[in-house]
């Protein structure tokens, strides 16, 4: 996935064609919703306690959510999300997204080991971009948070299970993006599936195991290679996958060999 500097091009992006109309909000505000989702990673359960959510305006920060939450990132992923927050808010130009992260744990073969959340993202990780909330109408982001390479191991030899939170996140208007989907026809062996683009692995996902099935989801408009590869080592690939904003391309059903 994209690292936390390419958020700014993600979000300026954003303009009046990721908004959607709502009838039940105020005179001169607009609503801000933020989705969470998680690629796969090697824990059995990544939770993350959030225990703030704001947005930047005017030298303002507004409350998105000010109530602790706990997510297991693990769950949302295969185009589900969390919604981590969603208020009405000051119609207007902003420029950041703060999250803050009090605590993290993994889960590794039954056991729970403690993740250090460093200071910095525990008085507030700022991503830093620019958006649009337009007066009447609502803006659906989603934040990619990509546990795989947040999550940083530490030791051996000082401490082999000893981990670090160095968060890695991207951010895209749910309505400016489009997804890739399929059916893997022999799921059995645990495969995962990836879109690339630009040598950059964007998005990825657990093929589910019961019925072969996978979504690639919130990818922006482009060219993608899709890579699906299983513990045995069967594979499939096609470079030549184009996606289109407010779309799903669905490449039907695959066999791994």
């Amino acid at each position: 996935m994209n690292r936390l500097t390419n958020l700014m091009a993600l979000l300026a992006v954003l303009a009046l064609i990721g908004c959607s109309k709502s009838p039940t909000i105020p005179d001169g505000m607009g609503r801000l919703e933020i989705g969470l989702t998680d690629a796969p990673v090697d824990f059995e359960a990544v939770n993350i306690t959030f225990s703030e959510i704001s947005a930047h305006i005017d030298s303002v920060w507004i409350n998105l959510r000010v109530d602790p939450v706990t997510v297991n990132l693990l769950e949302f992923s295969n185009g589900q999300t969390f919604e981590l927050a969603a208020e009405n808010v000051p119609a207007g130009h902003y420029t950041q997204i703060r999250l803050k992260i009090t605590a993290a744990e993994v889960v590794v073969g039954g056991q729970v080991y403690p993740v250090t959340v460093p200071s910095g993202a525990q008085t507030g990780l700022k991503l830093v971009g620019q958006f649009i909330i337009v007066a009447g109408e609502t803006l659906a982001l989603v934040l990619d948070f990509d546990a795989q390479r947040s999550i940083v191991r530490t030791g051996p030899p000082q401490n082999p299970f000893g981990y670090i939170l160095k968060p890695t996140i991207r951010v895209i208007g749910k309505a400016d993006s489009g997804a890739i989907s399929g059916v893997v026809s022999n799921p059995q062996n645990a495969p995962v599936a990836y879109a690339i683009a630009s040598g950059d692995t964007i998005a990825a996902t657990v093929v589910k195991k019961d019925n072969g099935k996978f979504v690639l989801g919130f990818l922006p408009a482009g060219l993608y290679a899709v890579s699906i590869a299983d513990t045995l080592n069967q594979s499939y690939r096609n470079n030549q996958v184009l996606v289109a904003v407010g779309a799903e391309t669905n490449l039907g059903t695959v066999t791994l060999q």
